[in-house]
């Protein structure tokens, strides 16, 4: 019988956790769980003790002082060799971007389906890079679709966050730490941000927040 594949989750939220654990339970072996983390800084604890052959890794932890893409960066600093394969309920093709960038190889919507996720996890442990059909389909439509004028929806959970603090004056470094993120990460965020709403300033920014219904004092 093959070795199964050792897998590790890191993810906020706990039923989320569990429903993979279950899911993973009934794959005739093809893979192992071995451990599961909550936060970023115990996910580094968790891979230094005990390193998977493929880690899924939500790209949006929420209330800690590490995100996705920041654990993701720092385990590649110290595990160039391990397989990140980043879970995200969002696919936004900036998004994505950033994740492959901090050093991940695959990156899939939360609403995977089993044998995809499966196929996803087998490409990241032999080394190759992997977008679900999710991902896949944003990425194709941001290549080959002219990109829209920008309108209200346009900005990311996350995007909305950091556009309201950077309109109010709020450094980059206030951002990172108001939204416990690293600052490369705001930086990305507000690049995206101007690039989506075509302004070069808080001022514009702040103006076509108003205009869209998206500011609030």
């Amino acid at each position: 019988m093959p070795t199964p594949l050792r897998i590790a989750l890191a993810d906020d939220q706990e039923l989320f956790i569990e429903s993979l654990s279950a899911l993973f339970a009934n794959t005739g072996g093809e893979v192992e769980v071995i451990w599961s983390a909550r936060s970023g800084e115990e996910t580094l604890e968790k891979v230094r003790a005990k390193k998977p052959d493929v880690l899924l890794l939500d790209y949006f932890f929420k209330g800690k002082n590490l995100d996705g893409g920041e654990t993701c960066r720092l385990l590649m600093q110290e595990f160039p060799d391990l397989g990140v394969l980043m879970l995200s309920v969002h696919c936004e093709t900036t998004v994505i971007r950033e994740a492959f960038g901090k050093g991940a190889r695959g990156y899939a919507s939360k609403d995977i389906g089993k044998s995809e996720l499966l196929r996803g996890i087998r490409a990241v442990a032999d080394g190759e890079y992997f977008l679900d059909q999710t991902a896949l389909s944003e990425v194709i439509h941001s290549l080959i679709i002219p990109a829209p004028k920008p309108h209200r929806g346009m900005l990311t959970p996350r995007e909305s966050e950091v556009s309201k603090l950077y309109v109010k004056g709020k450094t980059v470094k206030e951002i990172a730490a108001t939204l416990f993120i690293s600052e490369d990460t705001v930086e990305s965020h507000i690049k995206s941000i101007r690039s989506k709403t075509d302004c070069t300033s808080r001022f514009d920014v702040g103006e076509w927040l108003k205009k869209n219904g998206l500011w609030e004092e």
